[in-house]
């Protein structure tokens, strides 16, 4: 069976700094686009740059990826729009590959050569290997565009993590290693009240079409 033509990316994964950064959600083209032109819009508007001049909307979505980048505590950067920046720098980025229905399903921008190099924004074809353990950890959900993400370069490093007191700033990594002893590439998860007020985590595991397991731990 032939695949469906993808026009968008379920993910693109952003590490800002070593291990923490951003994974958001595209539930469809058209989702993806008007994320996308939420920055881009208003942005070519500001710049007085031609929105049909495909060179100078591409300088401008990077430009405004590595202002981000550079200063990610910067007051005015939050959740939504860093999402649409990501988003029209991808566009801008795999237009070739959107047109032909080519679109990677994941993608990651994370910064070149250390902290003071430029930004590489690629095809995270790792992602649909699923190597057993989360490569990276959301905190947020499909459905609202997901959220803050720890990532981890290895089993190991993400061992140590999961096996470490939970604490406000990371909590999620050590709910998914007292769940689950495998897990595709990527965990989604988010807090939920139960029905008697008490607290729990509602978890979801992304596989993207590949095949992955999800083993709960026993004991």
């Amino acid at each position: 069976m032939a695949k469906r033509a993808r026009r968008h990316p379920d993910l693109v994964l952003l590490q800002v700094v070593k291990g923490e950064g951003f994974g958001f959600t595209y539930l469809s083209a058209e989702d993806f686009d008007y994320a996308a032109d939420h920055f881009m819009l208003p942005a070519v508007k500001f710049a007085e740059v031609d929105v049909s001049d495909a060179e100078q909307r591409r300088e401008l979505a990077y430009d405004f990826l590595w202002r981000y980048f550079s200063k990610p505590q910067r007051k005015g950067y939050f959740r939504d729009n860093v999402r649409w920046i990501a988003a029209a720098a991808v566009r801008e980025k795999f237009a070739k590959e959107a047109a032909a229905g080519k679109m990677p399903r994941v993608i990651i921008i994370t910064r070149k050569g250390g902290e003071s190099g430029g930004i590489v924004i690629r095809d995270a074809h790792e992602y649909l290997e699923h190597p057993g353990y989360p490569l990276a950890l959301i905190v947020g959900k499909v459905s609202v565009g997901g959220g803050a993400a720890h990532f981890f370069a290895s089993r190991a490093a993400y061992e140590k993590v999961g096996s470490s007191p939970p604490s406000q700033e990371m909590w999620l990594p050590q709910i998914v290693y007292r769940l689950y002893a495998e897990t595709p590439s990527v965990v989604m998860g988010i807090p939920k009240q139960g029905k008697k007020g008490d607290m729990g985590v509602e978890c979801v595991a992304l596989a993207f079409g590949e095949r992955a397991k999800l083993v709960e731990r026993k004991g």
